[in-house]
């Protein structure tokens, strides 16, 4: 079954405004691996695109139930119509060794390319950290109370599906452990030092080098896999490289906090239940409030606010 890394992005909105939403995105998608007789590898659901490498035959088909499944969810919960993110989702195909540990690399790395943390053992919302749990001292990360599968069915959506196998923690969130394929992963890499060798690496021509090694047409780069945010302009590779080099978040704020203020401390302002249902002028003035007392970032006021 081939290997492919998919991408899928929200230049104007956000995917996500919440934890909460972080935990249904990262249970959809198991329930869409399932439907889809898929597996995964790696993930990184960031505020505004979802990376992943996956073993699947309609990678398409993978994406989009995915994708319905959390659009269903974000609109009931916000009163929001309609589907959200750019229509197209990003394929290619994975080939050789190290064309898989280039991409997966990349993607378990999004979060520190992003500025949103300083490392990526520090972002929640990937990957990163379910691999040589034993040797990187993280064993603890799999000692969660479980739901028996009767708690299970009744967290999850009545139509729902997964593998009766699976483990899901009393947060109501499927243990990675027990979902990605680790095992391949782990076998790519080889130890846990070259995992780690891997993931500190900077984004150089040794890349490009090591792939090309293996015949690979297409090798994996920083700018290859973030070309769907560059396309839209929702990011700039100097911006990724400049990240990449920093030792520390280099966001002043997430998307996720921006998002915690707006819904928490403005919206209820208005005596609205969701910023989708905020006029424009009322988002207007949070946009103007947030701009001129803690100097936000405008564009992302725009993608938080929904400007």
């Amino acid at each position: 079954m081939p290997n492919y890394h998919l991408c899928f992005t929200s230049h104007k909105e956000v995917l996500f405004r919440d934890e909460e939403d972080m935990h249904h995105a990262f249970n959809s998608l198991c329930s869409s691996l399932y439907k889809t007789d898929s597996a995964c590898y790696a993930y990184a659901n960031m505020s505004d695109h979802h990376h992943g490498c996956y073993r699947t035959k309609v990678p398409t088909e993978l994406i989009r139930t995915f994708r319905e499944s959390h659009t269903k969810y974000f609109n009931h919960k916000y009163h929001r119509k309609g589907s959200f993110g750019e229509p197209d989702a990003y394929v290619q195909e994975i080939s050789g060794t190290k064309h898989f540990i280039a991409a997966v690399t990349y993607v378990v790395t999004n979060a520190p390319h992003h500025g949103v943390s300083s490392t990526p053992f520090e972002y929640p919302y990937s990957s990163a950290n379910d691999y040589f749990q034993g040797e990187l001292g993280k064993k603890q990360l799999l000692e969660v109370p479980l739901l028996t599968y009767e708690e299970i069915k009744a967290v999850l959506p009545r139509r729902a599906e997964f593998d009766p196998s699976w483990k899901m923690g009393r947060n109501g969130v499927f243990l990675s452990a027990s979902v990605l394929d680790i095992g391949a992963v782990e076998a790519a890499y080889g130890t846990a030092a070259a995992f780690n060798y891997y993931l500190g690496r900077k984004s150089t021509e040794d890349w490009i080098k090591e792939q090309a090694d293996e015949n690979v047409s297409s090798p994996f780069t920083l700018e290859s896999v973030e070309a769907p945010l560059i396309k839209t302009g929702g990011v700039s590779l100097a911006d990724l490289l400049r990240n990449e080099k920093s030792r520390v978040r280099t966001a002043s704020i997430t998307d996720l906090e921006l998002c915690s203020i707006i819904d928490n401390q403005f919206v209820p302002k208005y005596r609205k239940p969701s910023v989708y249902l905020l006029s424009q002028k009322e988002k207007m003035e949070i946009a103007n409030a947030l701009y001129k007392y803690y100097c936000y970032n405008s564009d992302q006021i725009k993608r938080c606010l929904v400007l």
